[in-house]
């Protein structure tokens, strides 16, 4: 329970002065699988003022949802009452809302609608403890200038036992945010619950759409600073009692994990390069170094093509019988092509987005690009040769010169819509 001799920072006396906002997070349409807010209200001190605010997320229809309530948060009869809300529905100091897209954009909402000086967010679908937002809240009061994490994996905690390709998975993600984005001095930068304050919270700028608001807010917090900066964070542990309530790891969970960490990793890169005014001034007149950068990433990605198409044709005629040699010749195009395709995407244009529609309509324009680049290339020998009669290997780098540059800036303009300089 909250040490209630203690006060948090800013708050003046006035029952109207909210100073605390729990933010809960749910993917449930009307309650939250573990948390109940009813319960968490009764766990804070009268002297707190308190906003209790409920963000269900993942939710297709955003309309006119249904919701129970009652006049008495945490009451036994709240089943009785039914009320339909529109997108926010407030009850007594319990607000709802409901948001289609993913955690972090729902604790952001929920930001939106607190008043609180400090913050505490929480996803209602994990059993947390109730008396860890205790200790949280407690933290939060003597240290209101640190970043309250609960965590899965600081000292003291404990966890169960997952299946060994989970506990794989599991270690590396943390591996790779920790020693990757230098957060190193923090255990669990994954943890879903964690307490902040305000104004801490608005000195960093949130562009994540994902899971990881937490390890956003810690690379963000590291690299607003300068020199030997720690983050000022506590970690409180806790033990996970139920496996089962452990996020599913899919393919999507996945792509979306990688895509964080590639843009927190170029945040970290571009925030080095941007400390000062002199370096963005010289990020500007160096827009030919970057030009120049993925000019030679793209023709490196289509020598590497080369040596594919050249293997595969040549692996396919001698490990198939009797297969034609045009045959096997087509096929080490298409996969070459469509390496070139998927090495560009990711390495020369940095593009991770790998949503079914969008990758289908850059694959398409691609591979119709390579066709014009290679009927250009065709024509241009042609016309070399036969018209100004330059000799073949003249006209044949130069055609090849030409298609190849022809490609890459049509393929930055149109397949990856990137300006053509820069």
């Amino acid at each position: 329970m909250l040490n209630s001799d203690k006060k948090i920072a800013g708050y003046d006396g006035n029952p109207k002065s909210i100073t605390l906002s729990i933010i809960l997070t749910t993917q449930n349409h009307a309650v939250p699988s573990c948390l109940d807010p009813g319960r968490i209200q009764y766990m804070i001190p009268k002297e707190i003022q308190c906003e209790i605010l409920v963000i269900h997320y993942n939710q297709a229809d955003t309309v006119r949802p249904a919701i129970e309530e009652s006049t008495e948060i945490g009451s036994k009869d709240r089943k009785n009452e039914k009320t339909q809300y529109q997108n926010v529905a407030n009850t007594n100091d319990l607000k709802h809302a409901w948001i289609g897209s993913k955690f972090t954009c729902a604790v952001m909402r929920g930001v939106e609608l607190s008043n609180g000086n400090y913050i505490l967010v929480a996803d209602a679908d994990y059993p947390y403890p109730e008396e860890l937002l205790s200790q949280m809240i407690n933290e939060l009061i003597q240290s209101p200038d640190f970043l309250i994490i609960a965590s899965r994996y600081a000292r003291g905690s404990s966890v169960q036992s997952l299946s060994l390709g989970r506990t794989v998975i599991s270690k590396g993600a943390r591996v790779l945010a920790r020693h990757g984005l230098n957060v190193q001095g923090i255990q669990d930068p994954l943890s879903g619950c964690f307490a902040i304050s305000r104004p801490l919270l608005k000195t960093v700028k949130i562009e994540g759409q994902g899971d990881e608001l937490l390890l956003e807010i810690l690379v963000k917090l590291n690299r607003n600073k300068k020199g030997d900066y720690k983050i000022p964070a506590k970690e409180i542990p806790f033990g996970q009692k139920d496996k089962s309530a452990a996020k599913k790891i899919n393919t999507d969970r996945i792509m979306s994990y990688s895509k964080a960490i590639w843009h927190l990793y170029l945040y970290g890169r571009k925030s080095d390069r941007l400390q000062s005014d002199n370096d963005r001034r010289v990020l500007k007149s160096h827009k030919s170094v970057l030009f120049l950068s993925k000019a030679g990433r793209f023709f490196t990605v289509g020598a590497s093509g080369l040596v594919v198409n050249y293997l595969v044709s040549l692996l396919l005629s001698n490990l198939i019988q009797n297969i034609w040699y045009i045959h096997a010749t087509s096929v080490g195009i298409i996969v070459s092509i469509s390496s070139n395709f998927v090495l560009n995407k990711v390495w020369t244009f940095e593009d991770w987005d790998f949503s079914i529609k969008h990758f289908l309509r850059q694959y398409g324009l691609f591979l119709l690009l390579c066709s014009f680049g290679a009927a250009l290339q065709l024509i241009l020998v042609s016309v070399f040769v036969s018209y100004y009669h330059i000799q073949y290997p003249i006209s044949l780098i130069t055609a090849v010169s030409i298609a190849s540059i022809g490609n890459f800036l049509l393929n930055k303009k149109i397949t990856f819509g990137e300006k053509i300089w820069g």
